[in-house]
């Protein structure tokens, strides 16, 4: 090869190297480009970017795939913002990475995301084992005898009585182990009731129009209970603060265009999903004087999911 290169003029060999320099370089930034075009991954839950994929997919005209861009914009950029994380341009300004469908960064593949690693599967509930074994210990004996029925508490009184007088001595040991155990069934049980939330366990209320929705979110349980409920209602919508804390308390209103009220409810906690026949609406939510808006469609299949947030608001002064 060297050989060959010799034989050239100097020019010429001038000439390749330039071109191949200049051929690296574009492929660099090509390379550069599309690392800063993408959308970062640890801003968004699985649930979230596979939910971006779909719309993203879903979205047959630029208006459609614009709209998107825009619900992404909304809920990222606080979070962005909160964890000091720079946004593409194009997200920055609410329109699409590209013509396509596909969002850089999410890896959207036919519409949907591929999974990350399954890190949002709830913490598992500490074994009852322990808690069981409370019960089990012997209580002292007047809660014993207030315990029993009264027709039977004089004859439960009368054995200890008469083991007292026949032995003294074992009488006196007796006290110091017998008041040594008064002190763990004096603890109150551990309240389980709360825990292991299931779909089932979250109550469907109805509107003063007849629509079913759901709302609350507060705690591990009823978080995990939320996503299982998820595919049953075709809106919903998460509230929070623009530093990512969750809201309750939200007056939340669905009209049509000609503003007729098809919808209205006060969340429980951060999330509210309710089924909405098809068509396009407006949602008005208001928290502390402040209201936020949103245009959304809800299709005959699938459904669609939005998140408001209050920028200036904090959790703990809606409480």
């Amino acid at each position: 090869m060297s050989t060959l290169c010799s034989g050239l003029p100097q020019i010429v060999r001038w000439a390749l190297v330039c071109g191949v320099a200049a051929l690296a370089l574009n492929a660099h930034g090509q390379r550069s480009a599309g690392g800063s075009e993408a959308v970062p991954s640890q801003l968004l839950s699985d649930d979230e970017r596979i939910d971006f994929c779909t719309q993203m997919h879903r979205a047959s005209t630029p208006q459609e795939r614009s709209a998107v861009a825009a619900r992404m914009r909304d809920t990222l950029t606080p979070r962005a913002k909160g964890q000091g994380v720079a946004l593409p341009p194009w997200v920055l300004a609410g329109r699409p990475a590209g013509e396509g469908s596909d969002i850089p960064g999410l890896s959207c593949q036919a519409g949907a995301a591929r999974p990350r690693m399954p890190t949002a599967v709830p913490a598992p509930v500490p074994a009852p084992a322990p808690v069981r074994e409370v019960p089990e210990r012997k209580p002292p004996q007047h809660e014993v005898a207030t315990r029993e029925p009264p027709g039977r508490s004089p004859a439960s009184r009368e054995p200890s009585t008469h083991a007292s007088a026949a032995n003294q001595s074992a009488a006196q040991s007796m006290p110091a182990t017998a008041t040594a155990t008064p002190a763990t069934p004096a603890m109150p049980p551990p309240d389980t009731s709360a825990r292991n939330t299931s779909p089932n366990d979250i109550p469907v209320a109805h509107d003063n129009h007849g629509i079913a929705y759901v709302t609350g979110g507060v705690g591990q349980d009823e978080v995990a209970a939320f996503r299982g409920l998820a595919s049953g209602y075709n809106m919903r919508a998460t509230f929070m603060t623009g530093s990512g804390e969750y809201l309750s308390g939200v007056a939340v209103q669905v009209a049509r265009s000609d503003g007729t009220v098809v919808f209205n409810a006060t969340s429980d906690g951060p999330y509210l999903f309710a089924r909405l026949p098809q068509g396009h609406y407006r949602l008005t939510a208001m928290l502390d004087g402040a209201p936020r808006s949103r245009e959304l469609y809800v299709p005959a299949r699938g459904g669609v999911r939005l998140t408001l947030v209050w920028p200036m608001l904090h959790a703990s002064s809606t409480n």
